[in-house]
């Protein structure tokens, strides 16, 4: 990577140290939980990126860390769990690339940050889904997600608002769960994403400038979820205030 370039990348290197450290927070709140990774991440880039742009470095850098932990979730992964959502999620995609090629990019970013706010604010006072739960809600939530991911890479809010009141679901099987359903509709968005010329270089060289850092959040993440179980109700509070702060900041600039 060139001087030039890295500087049309970077305008001031305060600006890579401040996304770093984002990617840093994100790879670790996701790889702790299994979801929450595009929650920071997005609110956050879009202040520096174009939507299509900042969509496809957050699926870049999420699929990467889906593929690194892929060994440790596989065996305790619902299957039945993933599809009933991932084939709705497929249909979803394609809304989601028609959206953010005709929303204007600053609406784009604020419905980005009420996204973040909004999940953070209702898990934060508590509120939980208890209502029916059937093919037809699956299909509810998997269409939603998709949309969510190919149009903001925030895929993650319909899921964890449906399945994390599920009681039934151990948190091994629910962090295996959406592990393997974001690698699954991630692959797929990224591969519309290239069939209607959205992927470039630029973004590419993005995403590899932050890939190290994202790694070894993913390494600091299993670590405390295999280490920090019984203080997981703490870190799951601190990531909510995070997300709400990041996505109310992102809604007024």
């Amino acid at each position: 990577m060139t001087v030039a370039l890295w500087h049309q990348l970077f305008p001031a290197i305060d600006v890579f140290i401040w996304l770093s450290l984002a990617v840093l927070i994100a790879g670790t709140v996701r790889s702790f939980t299994g979801f929450g990774g595009g929650l920071v991440l997005a609110p956050l880039f879009s202040l520096f990126m174009a939507p299509a742009d900042m969509v496809v470095v957050v699926l870049l850098l999420n699929f990467a860390i889906s593929l690194q932990t892929l060994p440790q979730t596989w065996h305790t992964t619902n299957w039945k769990m993933v599809w009933s959502v991932s084939i709705p999620a497929l249909v979803g995609v394609p809304i989601g690339i028609w959206l953010i090629e005709w929303l204007d990019p600053i609406v784009t970013r604020r419905f980005i940050g009420v996204i973040v706010a909004g999940l953070a604010a209702i898990m934060l006072i508590g509120w939980q889904y208890n209502g029916a739960r059937g093919r037809l809600q699956d299909w509810f939530v998997g269409l939603t997600s998709g949309a969510l991911t190919a149009m903001a890479g925030v895929g993650g809010p319909p899921l964890v608002l449906y399945f994390l009141s599920d009681k039934t679901i151990t948190p091994v099987v629910l962090r295996s769960f959406f592990m393997m359903f974001f690698a699954f509709i991630q692959l797929s968005t990224m591969a519309a994403f290239l069939y209607k010329d959205l992927i470039n270089t630029k973004q590419i060289l993005y995403s590899a400038s932050f890939m190290p850092v994202y790694f070894l959040s993913a390494v600091l993440g299993s670590y405390l979820f295999r280490r920090a179980l019984n203080q997981a109700n703490l870190i799951k509070r601190l990531s909510l205030w995070f997300l709400l702060i990041v996505g109310s900041v992102t809604i007024v600039i």
